[in-house]
């Protein structure tokens, strides 16, 4: 039987806080398991979005090499700030064989318990999805009965340049490479005040 090599990922929010409480914890469960910890990956950074997460990077990156097979967390909430965030870190390890262990959380994703988690985890991902995309819409639609527009503006074809294309004394081709514009544009334009 293979030796389970672990990386552990350790993640304040503060940086008044300290990791050392979270590594102990973490190598207590993954000693207490017989696991050999390869790797310790420390962030001292919040999570929220945009924010750059250099030991994140690293530790998915060495997951991508397959240099462990098992990544401990002090808790889910150390991987990201959504369900989103949490399960598409699952979802990269789970594709490389690498298994998540969250002792906080009683998790471990190897077995048919951590199937049932992801699972789960995968529901709340998709509501949450579900509600952002709904609350976009609703959005959108107060914002364009605020009389806001979307989309690119329009370029400007004068109705004398468009008659030019229609009574034949300019094409369509040069009128779009002057104006900046597609000749399917042109041509959509010419229908429109047809």
């Amino acid at each position: 039987m293979t030796t389970n090599r672990c990386a552990i990922y350790l993640r304040v929010s503060n940086r008044d806080h300290r990791c050392l409480q979270q590594f102990r914890d973490l190598r207590q469960a993954v000693e207490g398991r017989g696991w050999k910890i390869v790797r310790v990956f420390r962030e001292k950074r919040a999570s929220a979005a945009g924010v750059d997460r250099p030991a994140w990077r690293s530790l998915c990156h060495e997951a991508q090499l397959r240099r462990f097979n098992v990544v401990a967390a002090w808790s889910l909430d150390r991987l990201g700030r959504s369900a989103l965030e949490i399960l598409s870190a699952v979802e990269l390890f789970e594709a490389r064989s690498v298994r998540l262990f969250v002792p906080r959380d009683a998790i471990e994703t190897g077995g048919s318990a951590g199937k049932l988690v992801l699972t789960v985890l995968a529901g709340v991902a998709q509501l949450e999805r579900d509600l952002i995309s709904e609350r976009t819409r609703m959005g959108l639609q107060a914002a364009r009965v605020r009389g806001s527009k979307f989309g690119r503006p329009r370029k400007y074809l004068s109705p004398r340049d468009l008659d030019e294309v229609r009574d034949g004394r300019r094409t369509a081709v040069s009128l779009a490479r002057e104006v900046g514009v597609s000749v399917v544009t042109v041509r959509r334009r010419l229908r429109e005040v047809a």
